[in-house]
């Protein structure tokens, strides 16, 4: 049986977001930063939940209009707070819709579980 995509794709993937994080890569979504405003989470709870991230969820293709090509993807990362709450992120993978070539990492969602 192959190994799914916890087991090999999941380390690379968390890699490469947390490569884009430390680059200032990372683009928040106004929805993300509403999200943060209401919760009262702050930038260093985003770097701890990016940065001590082990494990990551392939939660779904990205199916809005603007997000129109296939290879976008979403994914949820679960973590905790800088005050120890249990919180998690969506981040989504950004693709031109025409010509496939990766764009950024999308972080559109983090709020408290």
């Amino acid at each position: 049986m192959g190994k799914g995509f916890t087991e090999k794709l999941a380390p690379l993937v968390i890699k490469e977001i947390q490569d884009a994080y430390l680059q200032g890569k990372i683009q928040k979504t106004d929805d993300c930063q509403n999200d943060m405003i209401r919760d009262g989470l702050f930038e260093a709870d985003v770097e701890k939940v990016i940065m001590e991230a082990v494990s990551i969820e392939k939660a779904m293709p990205a199916t809005s209009p603007i997000a129109s090509n296939p290879q976008n993807t979403h994914y949820v990362i679960h973590g905790e707070s800088t005050k120890c709450l249990k919180i998690y992120c969506k981040i989504c993978s950004n693709y031109h819709p025409t010509t496939d070539e990766f764009i950024c990492w999308r972080l559109t969602s983090f709020c408290i579980r």
